[in-house]
């Protein structure tokens, strides 16, 4: 079983061809990390992100925003709950309903902090601390929030919602790919097969990544790739 640690190492090397900005290769580490919460260990988060969820669906409401975001991470917290260590949320419909509800988190957050004119570095940080403090395993939040506080503190940054969303997805992929080198495998169909994939599809997987990276690069060199290197 692969550990927090070479999680978050994957989920950076895989996001940094990408994005390489501090923000994005911390929505990363959280889609990497976040996988796991279906986990028995991680209840007491699983309730907290339930409980956060219902917080925003409030605040978004009084202040007449899309409050359905608040639910959406309310329905994530209860599937986390309910399913079974990499079951469906390690399998890409899953990864895929995450990178979705965290997006919209993030959004949504981003949003209602922006109607108090706070400074978007700030509200960058602010974000990434929520986020980390309930998903992150506690060891690695100090150093986390040091990190993202000093990297974005002194660089512009700036939001992008693409930028955003593929970081989510990117980490969360990071997280799939290093399980299904592991003896278990994954059930990366489910809940529409409970064949379990290895190797052979992590290495596919892997390729494909390589691919896109090289693509990039090609892409990038001619100003046709809107992805920053």
């Amino acid at each position: 079983m692969s550990s927090y640690k070479e999680h978050v190492l994957a989920s950076i090397i895989m996001v940094f061809p990408f994005f390489p900005e501090v923000f994005y290769i911390g929505l990363a580490v959280i889609g990497a990390s976040i996988i796991d919460m279906d986990h028995n260990v991680n209840q007491k988060n699983i309730i907290i992100m339930g409980l956060l969820g219902v917080i925003l669906s409030l605040l978004l409401y009084i202040f007449q925003l899309p409050y359905l975001v608040g639910f959406l991470i309310v329905l994530m917290a209860v599937l986390f709950y309910i399913s079974d260590h990499r079951g469906f949320m390690h399998s890409i419909l899953g990864i895929i309903f995450i990178t979705g509800c965290i997006s919209l988190f993030v959004l949504g957050a981003y949003t209602l902090l922006s109607n108090y004119n706070i400074n978007v570095n700030i509200i960058l940080i602010i974000i990434l601390l929520i986020l980390g403090i309930v998903i992150l395993n506690k060891k690695l939040v100090p150093i986390f929030g040091f990190l993202i506080i000093i990297g974005i503190i002194f660089t512009d940054i700036g939001f992008n919602i693409y930028y955003m969303v593929l970081a989510i997805f990117l980490g969360c992929l990071s997280h799939i790919i290093l399980d299904l080198f592991t003896p278990s495998g994954v059930q990366l169909l489910s809940p529409l097969s409970s064949e379990k994939f290895k190797k052979l599809a992590g290495l596919t997987l892997l390729g494909i990544w390589v691919g896109c990276v090289l693509a990039s690069v090609v892409l990038y060199n001619n100003n046709f790739f809107i992805i920053k290197l």
